[in-house]
């Protein structure tokens, strides 16, 4: 019985974790996103400087370390781009994704019109989404900031309810096993 009740606090104490982060990232997306860049960031300085420390090591064979120095200074060179350039970064990221969807959407179309060629019945179907596709994807070239917020606010939102989904859950199928076992 203790180990259940040990069980339901920690799935209970997950779940409100998970509500606060969903909270905070449908409150505050771009603060959220800049703080994640910029503590990726100091991890990859740490590394890098860790990197540096191993190359100048004083290892006999130099075989593990050999490309460290090398990789450390461009692990650097990254974490401090995280660090002070975060805006553009994820603004990079996002433009990225969006042509990367954009270019599939395109051949979706083809693909679309291809299957009304060959008879195939529901062609609009691949055509009407393609469609819806591909205006996200000019969304996300064209406004990536914005669009990276919206996408911050869909992950709180999916947070808080899985959240709220896995307490009430947790609750209800502990009582369950409870009146089992009276």
């Amino acid at each position: 019985m203790k180990q259940l009740k040990f069980v339901k606090r920690g799935y209970s104490c997950l779940a409100i974790i998970f509500i606060i982060l969903g909270g905070i990232l449908l409150i505050w997306p771009k603060t959220t996103l800049e703080f994640i860049c910029k503590i990726i960031g100091i991890v990859f300085l740490i590394c890098g400087i860790l990197k540096i420390l191993g190359y100048f090591s004083k290892d006999v064979f130099q075989l593990a370390f050999q490309f460290d120095l090398g990789l450390g200074i461009v692990t650097i060179i990254v974490g401090l781009v995280m660090i002070f350039r975060t805006g553009h970064l994820v603004e990079v990221v996002s433009a990225s994704i969006g042509i990367f969807i954009l270019v599939d959407a395109a051949l979706k179309i083809q693909t679309a019109v291809d299957a009304k060629r060959f008879g195939i019945e529901r062609w609009w179907i691949i055509l009407i989404i393609s469609l819806v596709v591909t205006v996200v994807g000019i969304l996300l070239i064209v406004m990536p900031w914005k669009t990276t917020e919206l996408v911050t606010r869909l992950i709180g939102i999916n947070l808080c309810f899985d959240g709220f989904l896995n307490l009430w859950v947790v609750q209800k199928t502990v009582k369950i096993i409870r009146r089992f076992e009276e």
